[in-house]
């Protein structure tokens, strides 16, 4: 028992436990402690905690291998006990078959031998046995122990990556809602600006003065202007838009 579960790895896993007994009762103290000096243990156990966890893994492969090792012992022993109880039965059955006397000393000598060698062989067998069933006692302990990490880094971690989507998601409907509006805003100053350079010029052809695009008498010199009306009538067709005055 003592050579297959090691004082070392015995007294890590008690360790283990002890931190993490200690960072589960801070987080219950947590809504009552100053937010600085929780950090600051917090920090100290988990940093202990993840020191004594890897100093499991490291004996970790030490027990594994004492643990082939008695798995092979058992083997060869299970081997060896069926040899001495079929020896036994021999001696028994052939005793039946009249071929030994049972008040025969040689026989009686030969038959208590083969019977204690069977039994040590068999109690030798519950001792490997029970090793190896603490020893894998032990090795689910260090899987536990491993697997279980530092209580509550998970839970920051998920708790961080929760967050981040909804902020990226935030800033590109800001940008799609603010871009929308002032492309059509310029889109329509383009087309005021091109209907603009359309309808306005009605240039004198006498003397080059711009008129309003209604008068068919230039306002400067009265020279007659070009009449415009058919032109704009062309532009915009109102017989074929429906209008509701």
């Amino acid at each position: 028992m003592a050579e297959v579960l090691e004082k070392k790895i015995l007294d890590l896993l008690d360790r283990r436990e002890e931190l993490v007994g200690r960072l589960n009762n801070l987080e219950n103290m947590k809504p009552d402690t100053n937010t600085r000096v929780y950090k600051k243990i917090r920090e100290d156990y988990s940093t202990k905690l993840q020191s004594v966890l890897e100093k499991i893994n490291e004996q970790r492969g030490s027990l594994e291998t004492k643990a082939k090792e008695l798995a092979q012992q058992i083997s060869q022993k299970e081997k060896t006990f069926t040899q001495q109880s079929d020896q036994v039965d021999e001696l028994q059955i052939r005793a039946k078959l009249g071929e030994f006397n049972h008040d025969n000393d040689e026989f009686k000598r030969e038959l208590n031998t083969a019977e204690t060698e069977r039994d040590k062989t068999s109690s030798e067998l519950d001792k490997l046995r029970k090793e190896l069933n603490d020893l894998n006692g032990v090795l689910s302990d260090v899987d536990h122990a491993t697997s279980a990490g530092v209580p509550g880094m998970d839970e920051s971690i998920g708790s961080m990556a929760d967050t981040e989507p909804a902020e990226v998601l935030d800033i590109d409907e800001t940008e799609l809602i603010e871009e929308e509006p002032a492309a059509q805003a310029e889109s329509l100053d383009m087309e005021l600006e091109d209907v603009g350079e359309d309808t306005e010029v009605n240039r004198c052809p006498k003397c080059g003065h711009i008129n309003p695009p209604h008068l068919v008498v230039c306002e400067e010199c009265n020279a007659e202007l070009e009449d415009l009306s058919q032109d704009l009538d062309d532009e915009f067709d109102f017989d074929d838009m429906d209008v509701d005055i």
